[in-house]
């Protein structure tokens, strides 16, 4: 899924994007980039000598479009040590993008630097070991004494205070796109943590189809596995990548899972379906979440026989008959039609 100009057409018709967004072929063999994936979308105005020139960074690439024509967009920063003449260049070039994207009825752009106005990997790292300290009890004494002080202890691990600041800033982007009008571009580093987060939950609140089973398959492909999110230094799957683990997409799904608690029946899927998806994420035998990128999935010969679990394409089915009958049972039907955004 979304390995293909196909895929990414089908997307842009399904949310009416294909009016001022375009799907470009300029990293086919990844000439551009090996973070970036074969093949992705970006505004009309950007042509392919430009993502060439610049190797893909700071080019906004789609994410999503609202129903009233209001899109969501990614970007990667360009690197801060460079000469004047060069930032002047590409001040020059984003400018002229923006304002191509801004043209009426839609209002200015507006741009997101989510480094600065969310935690730090380092934070969430930091937080998360904090929180699952609290699980690790060796006796029933320990149990007692920190049963009396739960709610504090869990309070001091900031993990908590992380996810509300996450949906907060989603929900600034959903009010962005859905009331004012507005284009918002998220910006980060490598756009491959804090955007995907905030760019899947935005779909999620907005998208009813990415509330079912297929349609939240379809986001973590896109967004994610394609997008070119690292899960083997952020999962530290080989152990040694100490300083670059970040649990970001457990705390997408912890996100999610807040949201599922609320409304229920928007969702297709349940907190166990999300729990299923969390342990995927450090089981060996799949690999949907095991590379840093679509290219180092493409070019490294896994000797070990994976089985593809998470072959969205299939939902489940025939590589692990097995798990879909667990997983089966998990599911209920959607018996209220949400019509409504969730915040």
């Amino acid at each position: 899924m979304f390995d293909t100009l196909e895929d990414w057409r089908a997307e842009l018709e399904r949310t009416k994007g294909n009016v001022q967004y375009k799907v470009v072929t300029t990293n086919e063999g990844y000439r551009v980039s090996e973070k970036l994936p074969l093949y992705f979308v970006v505004p009309i105005c950007v042509s392919e000598e430009s993502i060439l020139k610049y190797e893909g960074r700071g080019i906004p690439i789609w994410c999503w479009s609202c129903h009233n024509g209001a899109a969501l967009l990614k970007m990667s920063a360009f690197p801060k040590e460079q000469d004047d003449s060069t930032s002047q260049m590409q001040k020059a070039f984003l400018d002229g993008i923006y304002k191509t994207i801004s043209k009426p009825p839609y209002e200015l752009l507006k741009t997101d630097d989510l480094s600065s106005s969310l935690p730090s990997l380092q934070d969430i790292q930091t937080a998360y070991t904090r929180f699952k300290q609290l699980f690790l009890i060796d006796n029933s004494t320990e149990f007692w004494a920190t049963d009396v002080k739960w709610f504090s202890l869990l309070e001091s691990t900031n993990w908590l205070e992380i996810i509300r600041r996450v949906l907060k800033k989603a929900i600034e982007v959903v009010e962005c796109l859905e009331r004012q009008h507005t284009n918002v571009l998220l910006i980060e580093d490598s756009a491959t943590d804090l955007c995907c987060v905030i760019s899947s939950l935005v779909q999620v609140m907005m998208d009813s189809y990415s509330r079912t089973k297929s349609g939240f398959q379809s986001l973590i492909q896109k967004e994610w596995v394609i997008g070119g999110h690292g899960f083997l230094d952020r999962c530290n799957h080989l152990h040694n990548s100490d300083k670059e683990e970040a649990p970001v997409f457990l705390l997408l799904l912890d996100c999610v899972w807040q949201l599922v608690q609320q409304y229920p029946a928007a969702f297709e899927f349940t907190e166990t379906y999300l729990t299923v998806l969390s342990d995927s994420l450090y089981v060996p035998i799949f690999s949907t979440f095991f590379f840093n990128s679509q290219h180092q999935k493409d070019t490294n010969t896994v000797r070990v026989c994976f089985v593809y679990a998470m072959c969205w394409r299939t939902g489940l089915t025939n590589e692990l008959g097995m798990l879909k009958k667990v997983l089966a049972a998990c599911f209920f039907p959607v018996f209220f039609l949400f019509n409504q955004r969730i915040m």
